[in-house]
């Protein structure tokens, strides 16, 4: 009956998130079966590119990506009733196509969510070096794909509900409860639930996010103007706070790609102004120092 669309980058983790909700959705209608309660007579349908025989390439030219979506479209036509969970695992990446998927969602009077699987672009090129040979995609794609990739957001109707979950982040769990609530029970999820992406508090969040790891950066570049070193930066000599730099230029391309990293998997959660910064320097002190 529902439709759950996965979205993110390639070798973000997606199918590992995907093949866990099925887990997870299969053991809900077994208990459902048991005590006869609601979702009951449910079955989960998995779609993947690599389940519809979509090649990592198609992505490569416009035409070729146009007759993929075509395959994955027709798949969810063909499966979404009212007694199937439909699970797309596939980039998902326009929003033009999330909306048609809404909208076939829509038109079998179906509940649907979107599921944003986050991870910096660093990561998912490390992660896809790592894949067996015929599951590795083309690396410059992957950067290709990110450059063109519109994320979602949970103001459109067609993201809405919207849930996220960040790969890179330890101990990170599946909101399997609260999805099942939103589709199967159709209550919304809790205004607490910290994989939920929800409007950020207050009116000049964003532009404090934006602002502050700007800053950051900024010093950073400035850092290594005057002494084209590594070493440590100072960032806030009263907090004691500073970045330790690797022994190697770090350039003003990587810092951007890290910061927009950060701002993704922040800009719609709950985060006091006041840790913006110290939480941005560990996680660019990480992830410099990890690459």
């Amino acid at each position: 009956m529902p439709l759950i669309t996965f979205t993110g980058l390639p070798s973000s983790g997606k199918t590992y998130w995907a093949l866990k909700l099925k887990e997870g959705l299969d053991g809900k209608i077994e208990e459902a079966k048991r005590s006869q309660g609601p979702g009951s007579n449910y079955n989960v349908i998995y779609h993947s590119d690599e389940t519809l025989g979509i090649p990592n390439e198609s992505y490569r030219e416009s035409s070729t990506e146009k007759h993929s979506r075509g395959s994955q479209m027709s798949a969810v036509k063909r499966d979404l009733s009212r007694s199937n969970i439909v699970i797309l695992d596939s980039l998902s990446y326009i929003k033009g196509f999330r909306y048609q998927l809404y909208c076939e969602a829509k038109n079998v009077l179906t509940p649907h969510c979107v599921i944003h699987v986050v991870n910096p672009l660093d990561n998912c090129l490390e992660w896809n070096e790592k894949n067996i040979a015929e599951k590795r995609w083309d690396s410059e794609l992957i950067k290709q794909i990110c450059m063109r990739y519109e994320e979602p957001n949970d103001d459109n109707r067609w993201d809405s509900p919207l849930f996220t979950l960040a790969s890179n982040v330890e101990n990170e769990e599946l909101p399997l409860d609260e999805i099942w609530d939103s589709l199967v029970l159709k209550k919304p999820p809790p205004p607490n639930a910290a994989t939920l992406i929800k409007p950020a508090t207050g009116t000049n969040y964003l532009q404090e996010l934006d602002k502050r790891t700007q800053d950051v950066v900024a010093k950073i570049i400035q850092h290594q103007q005057l002494t084209n070193l590594g070493g440590q930066v100072i960032i806030d000599k009263e907090k004691n706070i500073s970045v330790d730099l690797p022994p190697k230029t770090v350039t003003i391309a990587q810092l951007q790609r890290i910061r927009r990293a950060y701002v993704s998997l922040n800009r719609m959660r709950t985060v006091d102004p006041t840790r913006i910064t110290p939480l941005f320097v560990e996680y660019l002190d990480r992830s410099l120092n990890n690459d």
